[in-house]
């Protein structure tokens, strides 16, 4: 299967982006679970910095509750 096909059959059958809630969570747990099996780092170089960007802003956010008190 190419990457032509792969998007075609994601996008009938379980698409993170559908209108149906059911449909998103399904996708959701299928997209996490190749994660998995293929491994996070061979994402594509647009994905893995948002997901940098992602770690660094929560890292500062966990930071910012630490320094406060919060739990």
């Amino acid at each position: 299967m190419n990457r032509i096909e792969a998007i075609s059959n994601i996008e009938q059958l379980f698409p993170i982006d559908s209108d149906y809630p059911a449909t998103n969570k399904v996708g959701e747990e299928l997209l996490m679970q190749a994660i998995k099996n293929v491994g996070w780092q061979k994402l594509s170089d647009e994905i893995l910095v948002e997901y940098a960007r992602l770690c660094i802003d929560e890292d500062c956010r966990q930071a910012d509750k630490i320094m406060r008190g919060c739990s």
